[in-house]
C-alpha cells in the first residue's frame, strides 16, 4: 500500500468514525423520549479501501402493531372502569347504606313498626321520612347517571378534537416522510414522530395501518373505516347540550359514517371513544332503567284503588308519585326517567300540609280511596298489606336485566350485584389490559430504545479507533515528512 492510499484509508476512517460519533450522541440525546428509535450505524467497504456509513433504525414494525393494539384495548377498558367505578361510587358510601335496597330495606322496618303502632302519629311521620329517603335516592342516582352520559358526551367531543388534530399532523410527518424517501434524504425523525402519532391516535381509536411504496401510510379504524389515505378523513361529532333518561347521544361520524361502539371487534372495544360510546350509550342507560324500574314499582306498590263496591275509579299513585301522575304507570315496563322525578306525595308530608295518616288509612286520591273510614287508630290492615306488598314477587321489565318474578327488595339488590359484578370484571379486563399495553412497550422500548451503557461502550470504542487512525496518519505524515527531507 503507498503512503497515499494510506493516508487515504485513514481519513476516510476518520470521517466514518465521525458520522459514529455523531450517531451515538444523537442515540444519546433521544434516550429519553419515548418515541425515540435507536439508530444503528452500519460501516460498508468502498473501493481503495474506503469506508462509508450506513443508517438503520432499530424499529420493529410487528412489536408496534401490537403495542398500538395492546394500548388501544388499555384506553377502552380503562375509560369503562372508570365510568363503572363513578356508577358504584352513587350509593357506595356507608356501605351502601344509601342504596335503594337498603332504603327500601328502612322504609319496610318502619312499616311494620307502624302496624304495631298504627295510633302513633310521629312513627307513621317517621315512615313517611325513610320513603322521601328513598325517592330522593332514586333522584340522586338518575342526576348522578344522566351526568355522567354528559360528561361522557363531552369527552367524546374531546376525543374527536384531538383525532382530528393528530390526523392532520400525520399528514404533515407523512408528506415530510414521503418526499425524504423519494429524494433519498434522512426521514428517520420523522419516522420516530409518526410513529408517537400513531400511538398518541391508538388511544382514542383502534387503528391498523398499511405501508405502500415510498414509506407512504394508511391508517383504518378498527371497524375498517379509512382514518388517513393521503388526507386524513373527517371524524365529527355534535355533543349534546343535556342530558335525560330519553335523551340519545349523537353518533361520531368518520367520513360520513357512523361509529358506535357495535363497529368495534374486541369485547371491550378499543380506543377511548369506544369506552366513551359504551358508557353513554349502553352501561349508563341499563343501569338507569333499573333504577327506573325501582321507582315504577314503588308507585304501583302503593297505589291506592277504589274501595267503593263495584269500583268505578281507576287506581291512582299514593305514598309515591311522579311527573305522569294521576295516571298509574304501565305494568312491568319500563318508564325512562320516573326515578328522576319520583316523590312522596305533599298529601301525606306534615310539613306541607298533609297527614301521615294516610299511610295507614288511604285517601290520598279522595274521599272514594280510604280504607279506613272511621279512623280507627288500630287500623293495620293497609299497613300489613304494603309490608307484604314489599316481599312480594313482581313482574319486571326483561330490558332491565336485574331479574324477574322476585319482590322488590331482590330486585333493587340484584341492581347493585348487577353492577358490582360488571365493575369487576371490567376491572379484571383492565388489570390485564394494562400489563398486556406495559409488556408490549418494554418490548417496544428493547428493540428500538436506547441504553445509555451501551451507547457510552461504543462510544469508548469510536474514541479508540479515532485514535488509531490519528496515529496512522501522523505516522504517514511522519513518512512523507522524511522523503521530502531526502529528496531536498
Amino acid at each position: 500500500m503507498s503512503l497515499t492510499s494510506a493516508l487515504l484509508t485513514a481519513q476516510s476512517a476518520l470521517n466514518t468514525t465521525a458520522k459514529q460519533t455523531a450517531l451515538v450522541t444523537r442515540n444519546i440525546a433521544g434516550a429519553n423520549d419515548p418515541d425515540f428509535t435507536r439508530r444503528i450505524g452500519s460501516v460498508v467497504s468502498g473501493s481503495n479501501g474506503s469506508t462509508y456509513l450506513s443508517m438503520t433504525r432499530s424499529a420493529d414494525a410487528a412489536l408496534l402493531s401490537k403495542f398500538i393494539e395492546s394500548r388501544s384495548q388499555y384506553s377502552a377498558s380503562s375509560t369503562l372502569q372508570k365510568g363503572l367505578d363513578r356508577l358504584s361510587g352513587i350509593y357506595s358510601a356507608d356501605d351502601a347504606s344509601g342504596s335503594p335496597s337498603s332504603l327500601l330495606g328502612n322504609l319496610r322496618d318502619s312499616l311494620q313498626l307502624y302496624a304495631s303502632q298504627p295510633g302513633n302519629t310521629s312513627v307513621g311521620e317517621a315512615a313517611v321520612s325513610k320513603a322521601t329517603e328513598l325517592a330522593n335516592a332514586l333522584n340522586r342516582g338518575t342526576e348522578e347517571t344522566q351526568k355522567l352520559r354528559l360528561d361522557a358526551d363531552s369527552d367524546i367531543s374531546s376525543s374527536v378534537k384531538n383525532l382530528n388534530s393528530l390526523l392532520a399532523q400525520f399528514e404533515t410527518v407523512n408528506d415530510r416522510i414521503i418526499n425524504g424517501t423519494r429524494s433519498g434524504a434522512d426521514v428517520a425523525d420523522y419516522l420516530d414522530q409518526r410513529d408517537g402519532l400513531l400511538k398518541q391516535m391508538s388511544s382514542e381509536i383502534g387503528i391498523t395501518t398499511l405501508v405502500r411504496s415510498d414509506n407512504d401510510m394508511v391508517v383504518f379504524a378498527e371497524s375498517g373505516v379509512t382514518l388517513f389515505e393521503g388526507s386524513p378523513r373527517t371524524v365529527s361529532f355534535t355533543p349534546s347540550s343535556a342530558f335525560s333518561a330519553g335523551t340519545e347521544g349523537n353518533d361520531v361520524y368518520i367520513d360520513g359514517v357512523p361509529l358506535s361502539h357495535g363497529t368495534f371487534q374486541q369485547p371491550y372495544g378499543t380506543g377511548r371513544l369506544s369506552g366513551l360510546l359504551q358508557l353513554r350509550n349502553d352501561t349508563a342507560p341499563g343501569y338507569q332503567s333499573q333504577l327506573d324500574e325501582i321507582a315504577r314499582s314503588l308507585v304501583s306498590m302503593f297505589a291506592e284503588i277504589d274501595q267503593k263496591t263495584p269500583a268505578t275509579l281507576p287506581a291512582v299513585p299514593g305514598l309515591f308519585t311522579y311527573s305522569g301522575a294521576p295516571l298509574m304507570p304501565p305494568d312491568a315496563s319500563i318508564l325512562p326517567g320516573i326515578a328522576g322525578t319520583i316523590k312522596v306525595a305533599s298529601a301525606f308530608i306534615l310539613t306541607e300540609g298533609g297527614d301521615p295518616a294516610r299511610l295507614r288509612d288511604g285517601g290520598a286520591g279522595g274521599a272514594d280511596y280510604v280504607q279506613n273510614p272511621n279512623g280507627s287508630a288500630g287500623f293495620s290492615a293497609r299497613l300489613q298489606n304494603l309490608i307484604g306488598a314489599i316481599s312480594a314477587p313482581r313482574s319486571y321489565d326483561p330490558n332491565a336485566d336485574a331479574g324477574d318474578g322476585q319482590s322488590l327488595l331482590a330486585f333493587s339488590a340484584a341492581t347493585i350485584s348487577s353492577l358490582e359484578a360488571k365493575r369487576k370484571t371490567a376491572t379484571q379486563t383492565n388489570q390485564y389490559n394494562s400489563v398486556l399495553e406495559s409488556r408490549a412497550e418494554e418490548a417496544v422500548s428493547n428493540a428500538g430504545g436506547v441504553n445509555i451503557d451501551e451507547e457510552m461502550e461504543s462510544m469508548l470504542a469510536l474514541e479508540h479507533s479515532y485514535k488509531a487512525s490519528a496515529r496512522i496518519i501522523s505516522a504517514v505524515d511522519a513518512m512523507l515528512n522524511e522523503l521530502l527531507q531526502a529528496v531536498r
